[in-house]
């Protein structure tokens, strides 16, 4: 049960500090008055839609939510919040895509929306953490079996998430050049 609630904890660290990420280049380069390294933005950005949203987020949607009802329907709610908040996740990807894809085309009004987008983008995935950890977490806890806990942590350890395990910056770099060989 632990390492499972470790890994997704983990990995929605890792989608955040990416977006924050994200957003500092933005708005360091937005004060400096200098284009960003739009790589570096590039490989951030598919980082988040890779395994946030490809790959996690999934994972959570067809190992945990469904035994998780199963097992208390009274989470339903809770669920079913979880799951719109993993669609909004998919309208700030887009949104962000589009504002990234017309700055570097030399749109100036690009680069500050990619910096409010990332900003609301964080706050949002934030608070999405704690929501799930309150109103899924506290519930799987209590009702699943140590079985279920041990799909659960084949089901997400079989996602290999690299800045998920990262330790620090250098961490983080090469794990961020290693997907642009993927």
């Amino acid at each position: 049960m632990q390492r499972a609630i470790e890994m997704m904890h983990d990995r929605q660290r890792a989608m955040t500090s990416t977006l924050l990420a994200l957003r500092t280049i933005a708005r360091k380069n937005l004060k400096a008055g200098t284009p960003p390294d739009f790589a570096q933005l590039r490989r951030l950005f598919r980082y988040i839609e890779r395994f946030p949203q490809k790959l996690h987020q999934p994972a959570e949607e067809k190992h945990l939510f469904p035994v998780v009802l199963r097992r208390d329907a009274g989470a339903e709610r809770a669920v079913k919040r979880a799951r719109r908040d993993h669609a909004t996740c998919l309208g700030y990807l887009d949104r962000l895509r589009a504002a990234l894809a017309y700055w570097e085309k030399g749109d100036p009004n690009a680069g500050p929306q990619v910096a409010v987008l990332a900003d609301d983008y964080v706050r949002f995935a934030r608070l999405h953490a704690r929501i799930e950890t309150r109103d899924v977490l506290s519930v799987a806890v209590k009702v699943l079996s140590e079985q279920d806990w041990h799909t659960i942590e084949q089901a997400f350890g079989a996602v290999d998430d690299p800045l998920a395990r990262s330790k620090g910056r250098a961490d983080c770099a090469a794990a961020l050049q290693a997907l642009d060989g993927r």
